[in-house]
Parts: structure tokens; sequence; C-alpha cells
């Protein structure tokens, strides 16, 4: 493993660049004199909180900050889920960032992310407890050899999607879902950025970096129009998770629906929450909702995901699509939200960012429980 840091030479540096264009078609150039080469980030992390759970039928949480300890007594599956994240708790102290097999991760605290710049900048992996922990969002062995072969991991997509499928076909986004990105480094931040898909003509840049005081990971993504023509576009993030995953958002405006293509899947609302319980079905369902509160989240046993973002009215989105969706095949669940549809001008950009935060909780996550949107609420203040 290649680890950056702040005190890493010049000529160390550089090889740490040809390895990556070898490896994975990724050039890190030279970073300014003012941040210096890639490094380990030193920024202090805030305090960790507490959480604690007493015994009880139903259970409560105690608002613990981002992290810290966990004082449960025996009471009910809600209330241990809420309490706190446990051993996942930490407050992050600091800023790894490494380069394995052409692959990038960013390290600090209990959360590790792995992306793959040579293929779509593609979050591959997702952990609690560094890079040998639980993997929480889907793994590309689960549907190698199949026809949803490419559904792994974390990607980005234009939306809507009027583009061709499959995404990975040159004649629609390839360029932004599978092709290789071209990136930068520093102490703080890995930038990654794609080519031009042919329909939209947009290219993409995400630039993954810290927020150590919460430990959150930030993700800031970039639209720009590559075209001699305006476009209609908006940014969506899709996130696979794993068979038995509880998928769960606050609910706006409206019902959920189905759309012309899948059914809506079997939900139940509760807790100010609409859920839905992944349970192996063969019927591919699609849910599109508008939510409010600007979060999402997915828990599959103890590990949770919580992905927020900036909320948009209803209607903002796309035509077709939603500020939030859920495709539900056999094997995964797809955890998915989406921006405000915006008119790019050639060479106008849109940004937009969204926060992730994975814990590891002290009990598996139950659908339905308040204990645990009052957790996911506490942890994205």
């Amino acid at each position: 493993m290649t680890r950056f840091t702040a005190a890493r030479t010049k000529a160390l540096l550089a090889a740490d660049i040809a390895l990556l264009v070898g490896a994975a078609s990724l050039a890190f150039g030279g970073c300014s004199a003012s941040s210096g080469s890639p490094g380990t980030s030193t920024q202090p992390g805030g305090n960790a909180g507490t959480g604690s759970s007493s015994g009880g039928s139903s259970g409560t949480v105690a608002s613990g900050g981002n992290g810290g300890s966990s004082n449960s007594a025996s009471g009910s599956a809600g209330a241990a889920q809420g309490g706190s994240m446990g051993s996942a708790g930490a407050s992050a102290g600091s800023l790894s960032i490494d380069t394995s097999g052409g692959k990038v991760s960013l390290a600090f605290g209990q959360t590790y992310i792995e992306i793959d710049p040579s293929n779509g900048a593609r979050i591959t992996a997702l952990r609690v407890g560094g890079a040998t922990g639980m993997d929480v969002i889907l793994d590309q062995s689960v549907n190698a050899g199949t026809a949803n072969a490419d559904n792994w991991g974390s990607v980005f997509w234009p939306s809507p999607q009027t583009w061709p499928w499959p995404p990975t076909g040159t004649n629609s986004i390839a360029a932004i879902n599978t092709a290789a990105y071209m990136g930068s480094a520093d102490t703080s931040s890995v930038t990654l950025t794609s080519g031009v898909a042919t329909a939209p003509t947009v290219s993409v840049t995400k630039k993954f970096s810290a927020d150590l005081a919460k430990e959150a990971i930030v993700i800031d993504y970039t639209m720009t129009n590559g075209g001699s023509a305006a476009v209609n576009v908006a940014p969506w993030e899709i996130t696979r998770m794993g068979s038995g995953s509880i998928t769960f958002y606050p609910q706006g405006t409206g019902m959920p629906m189905g759309n012309s293509s899948f059914p809506l899947p079997p939900i139940t609302s509760g807790a100010g929450a609409t859920w839905f319980q992944h349970t192996g079905s063969t019927t591919q369902y699609k849910l599109l909702s508008d939510g409010t509160g600007g979060w999402i989240a997915s828990a599959i046993g103890d590990l949770i995901l919580v992905k927020s973002f900036t909320d948009i009215p209803a209607g903002a989105a796309a035509s077709g699509e939603a500020e939030i969706e859920i495709y539900s095949s056999q094997s995964y669940v797809e955890v998915e939200q989406q921006g405000a549809v915006t008119m790019l001008a050639p060479g106008a950009s849109l940004n937009w960012t969204v926060r992730w935060y994975v814990r590891k909780m002290a009990a598996p996550a139950t659908a339905g429980s308040a204990d645990l949107v009052t957790y996911v609420q506490n942890l994205i203040k």
C-alpha cells in the first residue's frame, strides 16, 4: 500500500503518480505550494458524544453528538439500535489517503471508503472499522456473471434517465458510469473527473473529503455541459445495498408511486418515515417519492449508511424522476436520491453535495423503529 503523507519527497510522489497512471489510468497531479504534497490530514476531530438506551418496551434515544460510548441496559431491540454507534462511535482525529492496486481510499476514525478511478470513479467499498471491516454496500461478486454485473457499489448518473440503456454503452453515459477518471489529490481530498458522455453531453467531477468533527464522508459532485447545446439535467446518486437491507426516509409531499415499468414495492409507514424491507422477492420494484429533511438511510444488520443532502421542493426533480427513488431486484436494492433539475448552457456547471455517515449500531435495525429515525436525525445535525 502506498500512503500519501505530508513528509513525502517529490521523488516518492512522482513514483506514486507513475504507479497510479499505470495501474488505474489515474494521473494524480502535483499539488500547489500552498497545499503541499498529497498527505495525511491532521485536522482535529470533534469530541465524541455519548448515546444511551434504557430498558423498556419501546426504548429511548439520547442525542449524543457524532460518536461515543454506548450504555445499553436490557430492553427492546429498538432501544438498543437507537442508543449509539457502539465501537464505531469514535471521533475522527485525522485523515489518511492511500492507494492500493490502483484504487484510492480515505480512512478516518472508524470510516473507510474505497474508490476505483478506472471504473467510473465508482465507490467500491464502504467499511466500518478500517480496511478490514465489514462492507456496508454491495460487493462486485454478488452480481458477477449475471445481467446485473454492473450493478454494485455506488455510482453517479445524470437525470432524467432518457439516455440509452445500459449506462455502459459508448452511445450513452459510459464516460461517467464505467470509463476511467483523471484525478488529483491534496492533503485533505481526492478529486476525480470523467470525460464527456455522449448523451447527455456532460462530464462529472467527484471530490471526496472528510468532515472529521462529524466523521462524515463529503462528496461534492459537479456536472459540466461539455457540448454545444443546452442540456436539462439533475444530479443522481445510486448506492447499491445487499439482500435483506432496510431502507427508509422521511416522507414528503404526496404519496410514493411506482412507474410504468415496475410496481411500487411493499412499503410501510411509521415514525414519520416510509420503510422498505428487502425480502429477496423476484419481483422488480421501483419507488418514486418526494422526501423531507434531506436524508435517506439504509441498514443491513447492525450497519447503517445515512446519506444527507439538500432537500428540494416537490416538483423540482427531473421529469419522470423524483427526489427519492428505490429500485429493488432479487439480490440487491438501489438507494437513490436526486437534486433539482437545471438547464445547463454549454460550458456551465452545477454543484451538488452529499454527506455519508456510516456506523455500526448496538443491535440490528428494525423497520418502523422511532428510535432509529431519531438516531438518524441526531446523527446528521
